[in-house]
C-alpha cells in the first residue's frame, strides 16, 4: 500500500510551468545588454555596486547583473539578482579558453536560489561567472545566441526552484523564509554532504525539486537546437554522448545515472511534458 501511494503521489506531482513573461523579459533583457562585449578577463575583476549590495565582478558582469535586475523587477518578481566573477589563479580549470569543455558559450561556474537572511522577505539568484583572457579572442569564436540562452535557461531553472519553495509555504501555511529552510532540512529534496561526491551527486539528480527543474532547462535547449524529429528520438532514449549538442541536463542524468534509473526515468517523463510546453510558446 505505501509503494502504490508513493507511485500515486509521483503521478500527481506536474513539471513546473513558468509564467509566458518570465521568458520574453528575462531573453529581451540579457539580449540588450550585449553583455559579452563587455571587459571580462581577471585583471578586470573590481568591485560594483548592484542594487542587492556589492559585489566582485567584470564589467561584463555588472552589465548582466543590471539587465537581469531589471527584467526581475519588470516580471514583478522580488528576486535580487548577484552576478559574481571567479577570481582564480587555475587559469587552466576554472577559466575559458580554448582547451576548456565550456570555451566559448557556457560562462557560468556556478548558480544558486536562495530566501535572504540579510534582506527580509526577498529572495536572490546568484551566479558566478568564468572570465576569458584577451589572448584567446573569445569574441571570434562565440555565438552569442547559444551564450543567452545558457544564462537565461539556467536563471529560469533557478526560478523554477523559486516557484516550487513558493507552492511548499502556500500548501504549509509557510512565509518564504520557513518554506525555504524545511527545503533545506529535507534530505529528500537538497541532499547534505560534499558535492563533489559521486554519492552526493546522485542524490541531487535524484532530488524532486531537481528533476523538475533539469527537466525545464534542459526541454528549452532541445526545442532551441534540434527539429522536432530529433528532439522526438531524443525523448525515445535515442541518446549520443558524443554530441556535443546534447543539453547538459539530459547528459548529467545519463552519465551519472544512466537512461534505466528511476530517477532518469522520471525525468525523461517531465522532459516530454516539458517539451510538449516549450513547442507550445511557438504558437
Amino acid at each position: 500500500m505505501n509503494l502504490l501511494r508513493e507511485y500515486i503521489r509521483e503521478l500527481l506531482i506536474e513539471a513546473t510551468t513558468l509564467p509566458d513573461e518570465y521568458f520574453k523579459v528575462i531573453d529581451d533583457a540579457i539580449s540588450s545588454s550585449q553583455f559579452w562585449t563587455q571587459p571580462n578577463t581577471q585583471e578586470d575583476i573590481d568591485y560594483y555596486d548592484s542594487g542587492s549590495g556589492g559585489v566582485m565582478g567584470t564589467p561584463a558582469a555588472e552589465a548582466l547583473s543590471d539587465a537581469l535586475a531589471q527584467a526581475m523587477e519588470e516580471v514583478g518578481l522580488d528576486m535580487d539578482i548577484l552576478v559574481r566573477s571567479h577570481d582564480t589563479d587555475d587559469f587552466e580549470g576554472m577559466t575559458l579558453h580554448p582547451s576548456h569543455p565550456a570555451w566559448p558559450d557556457r560562462w557560468l561556474v556556478d548558480a544558486k536560489w536562495y530566501v535572504s537572511k540579510q534582506r527580509a522577505g526577498r529572495n536572490t539568484i546568484d551566479i558566478e561567472m568564468m572570465t576569458s583572457e584577451d589572448e584567446d579572442d573569445i569574441g571570434s569564436s562565440l555565438n552569442s545566441g547559444a551564450l543567452m540562452r545558457h544564462i537565461a535557461q539556467t536563471i529560469r531553472h533557478e526560478l523554477v526552484h523559486y516557484a516550487q519553495m513558493k507552492k511548499q509555504a502556500k500548501n504549509k501555511g509557510l512565509d518564504d523564509s520557513g518554506a525555504f529552510e524545511e527545503m533545506l532540512n529535507d534530505p529528500k529534496q537538497i541532499p547534505p554532504g560534499d558535492i563533489d561526491n559521486e554519492e552526493w551527486q546522485k542524490s541531487y539528480l535524484r532530488s524532486h525539486i531537481e528533476i523538475d527543474a533539469h527537466a525545464h532547462d534542459g526541454a528549452e535547449e532541445l526545442v532551441a537546437v534540434y527539429t522536432d524529429d530529433e528532439v522526438d528520438d531524443i525523448l525515445r532514449g535515442k541518446i549520443s554522448l558524443s554530441d556535443r549538442k546534447l543539453p547538459n541536463a539530459i547528459r548529467h542524468y545519463v552519465e551519472v545515472l544512466g537512461l534505466k534509473d528511476k530517477a532518469t526515468q522520471k525525468f525523461m517523463s517531465k522532459l516530454y511534458t516539458q517539451v510538449q510546453s516549450m513547442r507550445g510558446r511557438r504558437g
